[in-house]
């Protein structure tokens, strides 16, 4: 019985979703070189624990997370202007749900996001969706704390009534 190689399965992996991967990043970012960067850090994720690969039942989608959670990171650690980018954010919502849940839920959200204004559509995202705190928020768009946590929380009760 031969003793299976992660590393040969990890190089197996990035030779078969190389090019797909790199089509999406490209769509979400319009550049070369975040889309590899984003891709070459994913695998470097990957290796520094190569056995986790091996537990993994659909690698494509997977991969896709890990791709989007890397470009986000990304984001985050650049401090892009990102949140000011309305088109873009909306551009990162993804998800893992079907098809049919995804229009569902994308309508929903752009009814919603479509009331608010783009900078509060950027605080709403950037808190609830993405994970940053009030002081990332307030330095990105320089705002202070306590008016961030009144529109977030405004945004919140205006979101409840219709949903």
């Amino acid at each position: 019985m031969s003793k299976i190689n992660p590393l040969e399965i990890i190089e197996e992996i990035y030779n078969e979703h190389y090019a797909y991967l790199r089509n999406f990043l490209m769509g979400l970012t319009k550049s070369d070189e975040i889309a590899d960067d984003v891709i070459q850090e994913l695998f470097s994720k990957i290796l520094v624990n190569p056995t986790s690969v091996l537990k993994v039942n659909y690698m494509k989608s997977w991969l896709v997370k890990g791709a989007k959670n890397t470009l986000l990171d990304h984001y985050k650690k650049k401090k892009p202007e990102l949140l000011k980018d309305g088109n873009l954010i909306e551009t990162l919502l993804i998800d893992s749900h079907t098809p049919e849940a995804n229009i569902v839920i994308k309508n929903h959200l752009e009814t919603i996001l479509g009331t608010l204004s783009t900078t509060d559509k950027a605080i709403i995202l950037a808190k609830e969706y993405y994970g940053y705190n009030y002081q990332e928020i307030g330095e990105l768009l320089n705002l202070p704390i306590p008016t961030l946590k009144s529109r977030v929380f405004r945004m919140r009760k205006q979101m409840i009534k219709k949903g």
